[in-house]
């Protein structure tokens, strides 16, 4: 079992992936080292219907894609996972026989290609009143590898706190950046110039700068001053970008 410094180093890592100083990918495999895996699951909290969302470590790539296409719907421990209490700590095999387990579609077609056998997961708590499927980290297996013990259920359920920290902080700063990205957006869009929404309007109904400038017997210099000077008060790359967030603020109508 690790010692009490690598422990508190993993737990810094962690804080430091909330913050964006650390790659969580990173984590996941100090994670997996520390609790004797050989592959590691982080699976982003997902409204029902979306793309789950997940970083993985020692995992190929292309299986990530296939798990978010098709496999997420196949878990066999799927149907429990609402039911649990948010924060549990567990294995796989708890709620679901082996000999069950082993003859799923998800464990021959999915997890036997890839070495994986058995998980250990913690399950987030997730926010009140919110719909999305809270995160889950999973550290596997393979067949060789021993059984899944009751210590590193220990301490994967010490380390769960500062990872449902972490992501709540991750969450965090993520929807303040949005809204600091949001006001910037709503104090250029304040500045357009009719002229300015003119031109993204007839842009946005698919007419060229040349047709523009002949719509409005202006030139096609002027009509492209215009257009830039949007795109920069939108802080646009391009002018589809420009149509797309005049758009998002209802700033075309007729």
């Amino acid at each position: 079992m690790p010692d009490e410094l690598q422990l508190l180093d993993l737990i810094g890592q962690i804080y430091d992936a909330a913050i964006g100083d650390e790659d969580w990918t990173r984590v996941l495999d100090g994670l997996s080292r520390l609790l004797g895996g050989h592959a590691a699951v982080l699976q982003r909290p997902h409204a029902p219907g979306q793309r789950v969302q997940a970083l993985v470590s020692g995992i190929d790539a292309s299986y990530v894609e296939l798990y978010g296409a098709r496999y997420h719907s196949l878990l066999p421990i799927g149907s429990w996972l609402p039911r649990m209490p948010g924060g549990s700590v567990f294995v796989d095999r708890m709620l679901l026989p082996d000999r069950e387990y082993v003859r799923t579609e998800f464990y021959t077609d999915f997890l036997t290609p890839q070495d994986q056998h058995a998980s250990l997961s913690w399950l987030a708590r997730g926010r009140a009143g919110s719909r999305a499927t809270p995160a889950l980290v999973s550290i596997w297996r393979s067949r060789r590898q021993p059984e899944w013990e009751p210590a590193q259920l220990r301490l994967l359920h010490r380390l769960a706190p500062h990872l449902e920290q972490a992501l709540e902080i991750e969450r965090r700063l993520s929807a303040g950046a949005a809204r600091q990205v949001a006001a910037s957006l709503t104090r250029g869009a304040a500045t357009l110039t009719w002229r300015e929404r003119d031109c993204l309007a007839r842009i946005a109904r698919g007419a060229s700068s040349k047709e523009i400038a002949r719509q409005l017997d202006l030139s096609i210099h002027t009509i492209n001053e215009y257009i830039e000077a949007a795109m920069r008060k939108l802080e646009a790359t391009s002018r589809s970008e420009a149509v797309a967030k005049a758009l998002v603020l209802d700033l075309l109508g007729e």
